[in-house]
This record gives C-alpha cells, sequence and structure tokens, in this order.
C-alpha cells in the first residue's frame, strides 16, 4: 500500500493463536476506524507458516519481521502492550504509544483519527471494547486456504459427521504455566462411549494415549514441536531472531502449523471442553466455532 494512503498496519507476532487473535482485533478495529488494514506475518521460530501457507490470499501482506520496523519509528503511532519490543523501537527514535487495554471504542477511534502518522497495532489480544458481532464479522470474512480447508472437510465426513466434543492439551511450553489432568481427561473418554471426542496436543505421545478409544479421534500428524534451542528444555532462555529475550523454547515449522492449524479448525467445529485457561489457541477456536454457529 502507498505510504501517502493513511493505514492501520497490523504486525502479528508469536504462535498462531496469538496472531491469529492479533489479526482479528486490528481487522475489526481498522474496519470501524475507517481505515485500510495492511499485515505483516513473517517466518519466526513460533510460526514458520507465511500467510498463503494457511489463509486464502489477500493484498496489502507482507512477511516482514518486527525487527524490520524497527528503523521505521517515526513513520507511525503505535497501538500497542508494553513489552520488551517497546525498548527496541526507542533505540530507534521516539516512539508515540497508546496501550489498548487503557482505552474504549471510541477512545480508540478518535486516537486513531487524530494521528497524522499510519497505526501500528501490535497486540496479541482482542479487546472487551471491540463489539462481539464486528469480531465475528472479522472472522467469517477471513478465509482459510482451500488445501487446509478441503482437509478438515475430508477429515469431518469420514470420521466426526454428526457432532462431537474437542479436548485440547497443550503439552510443551506450557509446562509449568498450566497443567493438563490427561488421565481425567482419558477417564471421561473412555466412559462416554455414546458420543466422539477430538483430542488435539502439541505432544504426539499424549494424542497416542487416546488411539486406543474407539470414540476418540485425532488428526494424524507427520510433523510436530520441536526445540529451537535443541540441548534446553521446553522452557530455555534464548534471545530470539528480533533480538528478544524469551524462555519459549519452541520451533515451529510450515508443515507442523499447517498441521496445528487443521486441528484449530477442527477444534473450532466441536464442543470444546474448558481444559484451560491460559491457552489462545484453544480460547481463539471457541470463538470461531461461536462466529460460525450464531
Amino acid at each position: 500500500m502507498s505510504e501517502n494512503v493513511k493505514h492501520m498496519h497490523i504486525c502479528c507476532d508469536g504462535s498462531f493463536g496469538n496472531r491469529y487473535s492479533g489479526l482479528i482485533g486490528g481487522l475489526t478495529l481498522a474496519r470501524l476506524c475507517g481505515l485500510p488494514a495492511t499485515i505483516s506475518w513473517p517466518s519466526t521460530n513460533m510460526c514458520r507458516a507465511l500467510w498463503d501457507d494457511i489463509f486464502a490470499p489477500r493484498e496489502n501482506v507482507v512477511d516482514w519481521r518486527l525487527k524490520e520496523f524497527f528503523p521505521h519509528v517515526e513513520k507511525y503511532d503505535f497501538l500497542t502492550v508494553s513489552d520488551q519490543h517497546v525498548g527496541l523501537f526507542r533505540d530507534h527514535g521516539k516512539m508515540r504509544m497508546v496501550d489498548p487495554g487503557t482505552l474504549t471504542l471510541e477512545q480508540a477511534c478518535i486516537s486513531v483519527a487524530n494521528s497524522q502518522k499510519n497505526i501500528f497495532y501490535y497486540t496479541p489480544l482482542i479487546y472487551d471494547w471491540l463489539p462481539e458481532k464486528e469480531v465475528e464479522n472479522t472472522i467469517r470474512e477471513l478465509f482459510f486456504n482451500r488445501e487446509i480447508m478441503a482437509v478438515v472437510a475430508n477429515y469431518l465426513s469420514k470420521n466426526l459427521q454428526g457432532g462431537y466434543y474437542g479436548i485440547h492439551l497443550r503439552m510443551t511450553d506450557f509446562k509449568g504455566i498450566e497443567d493438563f489432568d490427561v488421565d481425567f481427561w482419558y477417564n471421561t473418554v473412555e466412559k462416554d462411549i455414546q458420543n466422539k471426542f477430538f483430542i488435539c496436543s502439541d505432544d504426539p505421545a499424549t494424542e497416542a494415549r487416546f488411539s486406543g478409544l474407539p470414540n476418540a479421534f485425532s488428526y494424524p500428524k507427520e510433523y510436530k514441536t520441536e526445540k529451537f534451542i535443541e540441548e534446553g528444555d521446553w522452557h530455555h532462555p534464548y534471545t530470539d531472531e528480533d533480538g528478544r529475550s524469551s524462555v519459549f523454547n519452541v520451533e515451529r515449522g510450515t508443515e507442523h502449523v499447517k498441521e496445528a492449524v487443521i486441528d484449530f479448525l477442527l477444534l473450532s467445529l466441536s464442543q470444546p471442553f474448558d481444559t484451560g485457561v491460559q491457552s489462545t489457541f484453544l480460547r481463539m477456536a471457541k470463538r470461531v466455532g461461536s462466529a460460525f454457529k450464531s
């Protein structure tokens, strides 16, 4: 998009769940503020898949990493959470920022309208002040690509016709953040033979444990979450490729992310249990399901 056209730049970063959440929130706000949107969806260790690997083609999408924006800090006004990236931007110039969590919708739109610069939107959160119906409209209008949708449709027709429950168990880099009682969920599925259950996890061994139950289903995967620092544990301090400190020691390759998105959509079409409260992946799957069921 021409720099002469004022727009909102939505920077998607982190794992797929965080990226998708920020994307939906950003696109919703841009529409409500009357601004065209551009999107950056880079390849990082948290998500190596690029836009076209996941979504239908769209104009004004780039794959620029966060660090590529640092020298251009003075071209933007920022709607962003306060995190490590703020200091990295400020190392390159003056930065005017507002935390969206401190605003109302009216205040956000006034802030955008009063700015003479493009807006850099960088947050993984969907704020309560965004009207739910508008968020649902954004979800319905953003299409996944044909390859992924064909796989989802084929798996549903072969395995999960007639409705099913969803169980999401994040077992790798969530250790110590949120614990999952796998025994409880295994017993739940084993006892309820009248219903089907879709099991999705980032740990192949967890999915495999349910494989002997006739009413449990998992999408078969060829890839898995790896470690960015191979010799480290799932929590291991390192500096990422944009200069930020992190402990989430994951490497999610392109094909693995595509399989995870298939899991995400199958989970969204289920009646998902509240297996946890910390995972954006689960939270957004529930919102997608609600949007398409409403």
